[in-house]
């Protein structure tokens, strides 16, 4: 390094340290965390209500893609909430280790910055001489020239009215289209189930019900409410079924080999 590299280099530390010294620290917020463990407690009936709107919106595409009524058919409230928060974690599982991995490298970061005081001194080096850092400093330096009242007044009004809005669509938004997404998830399942049946591979370790209403033929068990079962049948029938009618249902274990059922 030359030498009047490393005399400004010296001058500019000697200034940073001396400004560090003499800056007063900002006094801490205390009431900060307890706002933010409002917003939070707040917002968990918000979280509830679209967790089970979520598992509810799957369910309706799915019933109704085997023409049933919803309201007939509709799982309990707390099937759904777990539905639908396993289901939105299955969405974001491919998402999960790059944000994780983001976290892990601004820890390693920081960590790396507190050891290791030369690598932060000499980024701090960088930035300041950075014309990055001009530019800003100077962008700061031209905002503090106010606009007219008026039309200042117009520029507050207009960003704090623009915040509000934009929050009511995201809040409104976001539940709505999640649900729009889970809705096609459930019609493309039973769409799956069905394709399934009708080219007779239906795997035999899923639920299989014997009445004689029924018959041997495989068939999709949709749902059960308090007194009934749906039934979706070869061939395109929804047969709706009493449990009194209905003998035995019954799970058959996965076979470990294809030979041992010859299904594919």
């Amino acid at each position: 390094m030359s030498e009047p590299i490393f005399t400004t280099r010296w001058c500019w530390l000697r200034q940073h340290v001396k400004k560090l010294r003499t800056d007063t620290p900002e006094a801490e917020d205390e009431g900060s965390i307890w706002r933010f463990v409002g917003v939070v407690i707040a917002a968990i009936p918000a979280l509830t209500a679209a967790t089970y709107l979520l598992g509810m919106a799957y369910h309706y595409g799915y019933t109704m893609a085997f023409r049933l009524d919803y309201a007939e058919f509709s799982p309990p409230a707390d099937y759904l909430l777990a539905f639908g928060l396993m289901t939105t974690l299955n969405i974001l599982k491919p998402w999960m280790w790059p944000v994780l991995g983001f976290i892990i490298s601004i820890f390693a970061i920081c960590a790396a910055l507190i050891f290791c005081p030369r690598w932060r001194i000499r980024l701090t080096w960088w930035w300041q001489t950075s014309w990055l850092y001009r530019a800003a400093c100077q962008q700061t330096q031209k905002k503090k020239r106010y606009p007219a009242p008026f039309l200042r007044r117009t520029f507050i009004w207009l960003g704090d009215n623009y915040y509000k809005f934009a929050f009511l669509v995201i809040a409104i938004l976001l539940p709505v289209g999640g649900a729009l997404g889970f809705f096609i998830q459930g019609i493309k399942a039973a769409q799956t189930q069905i394709t399934r049946l009708e080219q007779g591979t239906w795997p035999e370790s899923e639920a299989h019900s014997q009445s004689p209403l029924l018959g041997d033929e495989p068939h999709i068990r949709i749902a059960c409410n308090g007194s009934h079962c749906a039934y979706r049948l070869k061939g395109g029938d929804t047969l709706i079924l009493r449990f009194d009618q209905i003998e035995q249902t019954r799970y058959h274990s996965k076979p470990s080999t294809p030979n041992e059922t010859g299904h594919p």
